[in-house]
């Protein structure tokens, strides 16, 4: 009887493998070659029955669709705020095994020296030294050391009101032409330490955080408090507590001439920024970054960013934006 079941199993997989069909290949970037992209969602929908599927492409960037009944597929991946959406319509046929390689656009167009291959490496998890976070001598956690840059491991989820957005609407149509780095100008403080690298320099009553290519920022850790009337600027005004192993940062007096997101959310006068840093180890910079601004969405939200310590032979260069600069030449909009 044990036979006759394991033949009848047989049966009904040789049979669902005939009367189905598959598709697989892998998630790349445009340009070149093309490098894999892990860790992207792909969907397959069925366009008369609207069944739908999901994968996630692997280190290699390579995905599977198995047992799809025939039919004509859209196959999409949206992979915001770092890449364009992807569709096409794949047909499957019973008993067959189809091939789609799918190629994704960059933001910025596979524009040399930013494209989509410089972004997979700030999706991607780092290399990071092991072994305990060190500590300063009062006691506290020792944020010092270069950081790669990351991008949000949580984006979190942001509610814009409808002006802020039709004005990412806007940005996305105008193919961000005009990000605020390529005017030479800083990203908001939500948004520093997205690219890095970023050096931090810490003391008992200051933290100087030095990105790549912008201004430094300052936090008092001295328990000055924020001034009562605020010049508005990028970075804002910064005071930090500890609360244990946590260094709260507490961000006020921002202005409303910059982006907090690739995708174009703006910071905005009213815009105040909680951050919680912690180094749970030698390796590792944890990053919870809360944005409160009513006059831009409907309630706070949070999004996490996590560092890896940077390679002793790396260290963050002078740069001057205004030097040889080429990027707004070839910013091109709808």
């Amino acid at each position: 009887m044990r036979n006759i079941a394991c033949i009848l199993a047989c049966c009904a997989v040789v049979g669902l493998a005939q009367n189905t069909g598959t598709i697989s290949g892998r998630v790349l970037t445009a340009a070149g070659a093309g490098e894999p992209i892990p860790n992207a969602t792909i969907q397959a929908k069925n366009a008369s029955t609207g069944a739908s599927y999901s994968a996630q492409s692997g280190a290699n960037g390579s995905y599977a669709f198995s047992n799809l009944a025939p039919g004509n597929y859209e196959i999409s991946v949206n992979l915001p705020p770092i890449f364009l959406p992807f569709r096409q319509t794949a047909p499957i046929q019973a008993g067959q095994a189809a091939h789609l390689d799918i190629r994704l656009d960059d933001v910025l167009l596979n524009t040399l020296g930013d494209s989509g291959a410089e972004f997979i490496k700030l999706i991607a998890p780092q290399p990071a030294p092991k072994g305990p976070a060190p500590r300063t001598t009062e006691g506290k956690p020792d944020f010092s050391g270069i950081w790669l840059g990351a991008f949000p491991s949580d984006p979190g989820k942001p509610e814009p009101l409808p002006w802020v957005q039709d004005l990412v609407k806007n940005r996305g149509q105008d193919m961000a032409k005009d990000i605020p780095s390529s005017h030479c100008l800083p990203f908001g403080v939500a948004f520093s330490g997205t690219f890095g690298p970023t050096k931090f320099v810490q003391t008992p009553k200051l933290l100087v955080i030095m990105e790549e290519g912008f201004p430094a920022r300052q936090v008092f850790l001295d328990g000055r408090g924020h001034p009562k009337d605020p010049n508005p600027s990028f970075y804002g005004h910064s005071i930090g507590r500890w609360e244990g192993d946590t260094l709260t940062v507490d961000t006020t007096g921002l202005n409303a001439l910059t982006w907090i997101t690739i995708d174009g959310l703006p910071q905005t006068e009213m815009q105040h920024v909680t951050e919680h840093y912690r180094r749970p180890d030698l390796g590792h910079l944890e990053v919870e970054i809360s944005v409160d601004d009513p006059s831009a969405f409907k309630k706070p939200w949070t999004m996490k960013r996590t560092h890896s310590l940077a390679p002793k032979d790396i260290e963050i260069l002078e740069s001057i934006c205004e030097e040889n600069e080429r990027d707004r030449a070839h910013m091109r909009g709808k």
